[in-house]
């Protein structure tokens, strides 16, 4: 006959995977706020000027402490790095990177952002569609299609936010033969 547990033994494997589960959505959290930085300077560094300085991108904001520290809810993000954005636009940062850690450091995903050397195509994909779903103000427009019918510069765009997640993860870079 088996001995009867206590309650406090029969709640420690839940409490210790609760605080399993917790430290793991903390961890996505920080290298997903990690990668969202990456992203943006990734950005920021297609608009780097020969003085130094990148071609302004203005973008309205909604954050409201934002908006009170600068008086305005106009924000060029373009010369703005990632930590001095508004909430709201570090927040599409940070749900891009959530759907790249979510490719590079889930187990059932992860095979297909390894072999993306070969197909980008299922990765690039994933993100595409991500993004679509995030910003809805590109519903019927150029950007509103498959990721294999999109531009070759667009669908780049897509992959190397793939490729940042894998350098942030430690994935070495495939060296061209």
């Amino acid at each position: 006959m088996s001995e009867k547990l206590s309650v406090q033994e029969q709640s420690t494997p839940i409490a210790e995977d609760l605080e399993r589960e917790d430290w793991l959505k903390r961890y996505r959290e920080a290298r997903s706020a990690t990668i969202a930085s990456k992203f943006h300077e990734n950005w920021r560094r297609t608009r780097l000027q020969e003085d130094g300085s990148y071609t302004p991108r203005i973008k309205e904001t909604t954050d409201k402490d934002w908006i009170a520290a600068h008086g305005s809810n106009q924000v060029d993000i373009a010369n703005t790095d990632y930590f001095g954005l508004p909430r709201d636009w570090q927040e599409e940062n940070v749900a891009a990177a959530r759907v790249i850690y979510d490719l590079v450091d889930n187990f059932r995903t992860r095979g297909m952002v390894v072999g993306m050397f070969e197909n980008p195509a299922p990765a690039g994909t994933r993100v595409h569609e991500e993004w679509l779903g995030r910003n809805q103000w590109a519903a019927g427009g150029e950007l509103d299609k498959p990721f294999v019918e999109l531009p070759a510069d667009e669908q780049a765009k897509d992959v190397e936010q793939v490729q940042i997640g894998r350098r942030e993860f430690g994935y070495q870079e495939r060296r061209a033969a």
